[in-house]
């Protein structure tokens, strides 16, 4: 007998009178796809997308089963391979699918099999289609557990059946192929874990047992919900409600700034804030950071870190992160998720209350500027504000480029500043209270420089110029140090347009009278025509006559004591004063001259003014 000559009337016999069909003895039945898709449907309902697949393929796996071995033994088959190919043939006679076989290798003297084929007008991808929508996996469970259960019968040896391609997933056809498991690789051979008997009975026992599960933990869910919403509508601190958190999960719990600045932290044990810290930022997924993906998960030392982003009106506010062992469970990700939208209200409302004070405090700024109010009213609006009138002040103004790194910028320093930052016109300004910082211009100094490396480090591609006003003994003389912070910015920037700079009122106050009588680029060439000459013999010749020069007009020209401050012997002072006066072409002994250099070298070091030594006057620049 050859498969191709298997009619549906040799095969199936039907009893006129019961109306009873049976094959080789074996009774059997007609069924309407659409009733199988109706169960296929509430299969999935019931048992879930993955259990389904494992019943039906079980099921397709016992009806090819039978079939072979009904077949087997109804004809007298030419070789083995036509029995082979009989299965084919009697799943397309019983109606299930039109089956094409395509190539074939068989020994069996080894039990070996390759068989490939495509089924055509598969009912189970027309149904899963119809009640699911095209799915992302292969579709034909039950066509897969028939060719392997109907292989495995005859071979007496498992083997694995799997769609290379798949209607129900969006392909043109349905292509099988069939290897023993010697051949399947290992994601063909996770199929087999779906063939183990388990009756519906264990999937439904299975099913309620989840069902359970997942009630409780919706019911943890809400309480847990329930509980730190009660703390934002209580006016309780993101710290109490990260608290909470920490213990409701039994797991550390940071909560962070979208720049990594960490708002709340509560560590159930010193390891984990010892993990943390040494979670490094190139560790995090570049898909989280660019908002490809809403959770990441890490082992850190051993420790599991589970990251999960804080959005709002799809703006990213910031991160949440849980430190803890083991892994986090499939119920305590629903948990995180209802912990992250608490985050999420409590920073957002934080966020609007933050800005809407910063606004507040850049509008009462605008109007010191500006001199709306008489004294009496500035001071009464500081004490609103919560900012002391009497508590000596000054002002920070800070320009950031790329302007499109402003919002970042300042969201950093924000963590780094102990005064307040407000966006303003193109610039960052801070409120910078004397008493918080050490006293003098070194204290000052030291921290302006530690700002601009803080941002350098921070933010690689950008360049930052901060310039600090004079000192304001009281709110109402803010308005000064404002605009002496704004016009060492400005000048900074025009002067060194490739390098950040700082600068402090106290070194440049004889500058500062002329940036607000001149104009910058003015004040620039003048410094380039008195000095510019001795400058560039510096640096082309490793030189110091810049220092001598200060150094003689600092002490009024004393050569004794210059001498000495320097290192040099008089007769040496004097071959270098020669020089200077050489490549300027000007008199020492002149007192306008002299009055013209003393003020370009202040140019000169407010140009260069960068870690250098705030302890005195303007040391060597760097």
């Amino acid at each position: 007998m050859k498969a191709q000559s298997l009619v549906f009337e040799h095969v199936i016999d039907i009893h006129p009178r019961t109306g009873q069909i049976t094959m080789n003895g074996r009774r059997m039945a007609l069924m309407s796809t659409e009733a199988l898709g109706i169960l296929r449907r509430d299969l999935v309902s019931t048992l879930g997308m993955d259990r389904a697949k494992g019943f039906l393929m079980r099921y397709g796996w016992s009806c090819g089963r039978n079939d072979a071995r009904a077949i087997r033994s109804l004809f007298e088959w030419e070789s083995f391979e036509e029995l082979i190919l009989a299965g084919p043939a009697l799943h397309t006679l019983e109606g299930v699918v039109t089956v094409e076989p395509g190539e074939m290798r068989v020994d069996s003297t080894i039990g070996e099999v390759y068989f490939t084929g495509e089924w055509r007008h598969s009912f189970e991808a027309e149904e899963h289609v119809r009640h699911f929508g095209v799915d992302e996996e292969p579709v034909c469970w039950s066509l897969a557990g028939y060719a392997s259960g109907y292989l495995t019968e005859l071979f007496d040896r498992p083997v694995v059946t799997y769609e290379r391609e798949c209607r129900g997933k969006g392909d043109a056809r349905c292509i099988y192929v069939a290897k023993t498991v010697d051949e399947a690789d290992e994601v063909q051979m996770r199929d087999l874990r779906y063939y183990q008997a388990e009756s519906l009975a264990t999937e439904l026992d299975e099913a309620h047992r989840r069902i359970r599960a997942l009630n409780e933990t919706l019911m943890r869910s809400v309480e847990l919900h329930k509980q730190l919403s009660n703390l934002v509508m209580e006016g309780k601190s993101l710290r109490q409600i990260v608290e909470t958190m920490a213990g409701a999960f039994g797991r550390s719990v940071v909560v962070e700034t979208k720049s990594r600045r960490v708002l709340a932290a509560s560590f159930v044990c010193p390891e984990h804030e010892d993990t943390y810290r040494r979670w490094k930022p190139g560790e995090r997924g570049a898909a989280m950071d660019s908002g490809k993906t809403g959770r990441e998960s890490w082992t850190v030392d051993g420790v599991s870190v589970e990251a999960c982003r804080i959005t709002a009106n799809h703006v990213h506010l910031g991160t949440l992160c849980m430190l803890g062992n083991p892994p986090l469970s499939h119920e305590d990700e629903m948990l995180m998720e209802r912990a992250v939208n608490v985050c999420t209200l409590q920073m957002f409302y934080e966020q609007l209350l933050t800005e809407s004070t910063y606004q507040m405090r850049g509008d009462f700024l605008e109007e010191i500027v500006r001199g709306r109010y008489d004294a009496e009213t500035l001071r009464r609006r500081a004490r609103i504000l919560d900012l002391d009138p009497d508590t000596p002040r000054r002002l920070l103004a800070i320009k950031v480029l790329p302007r499109e790194q402003l919002e970042d910028v300042r969201d950093a320093l924000r963590g780094a500043c102990r005064g307040d930052i407000i966006s303003r016109n193109g610039y960052l300004f801070v409120f910078l209270p004397e008493a918080a910082h050490v006293q003098g211009e070194a204290g000052i100094g030291d921290f302006l420089d530690n700002l601009v490396r803080f941002v350098e480090t921070r933010f690689k591609a950008v360049r930052v110029y901060i310039g600090c006003g004079r000192r304001a003994e009281t709110i109402t003389d803010l308005g000064r140090s404002y605009q002496d912070a704004i016009r060492i910015v400005d000048f900074l920037e025009l002067s060194s347009p490739g390098e950040s700079r700082f600068g402090l009122y106290d070194h440049l106050a004889p500058l500062m009278f002329l940036l607000r009588v001149a104009e910058q680029e003015e004040v620039l060439e003048f410094y380039q025509r008195v000095l510019g000459a001795l400058v560039e013999y510096d640096r082309g010749h490793q030189g110091d006559l810049v220092q001598t020069l200060h150094s003689y007009l600092e002490m009024t020209g004393n050569l004794r004591r210059v001498a000495e401050a320097m290192h040099v012997s008089v007769t040496g002072l004097r071959y270098r004063l020669s020089k200077i006066e050489e490549i300027c072409g000007v008199d020492l002994d002149d007192g306008t001259t002299r009055f013209n250099l003393q003020l370009a070298l202040q140019i000169h070091y407010a140009l260069h003014m960068r870690r250098r030594d705030f302890s005195g006057g303007p040391g060597t620049p760097q």
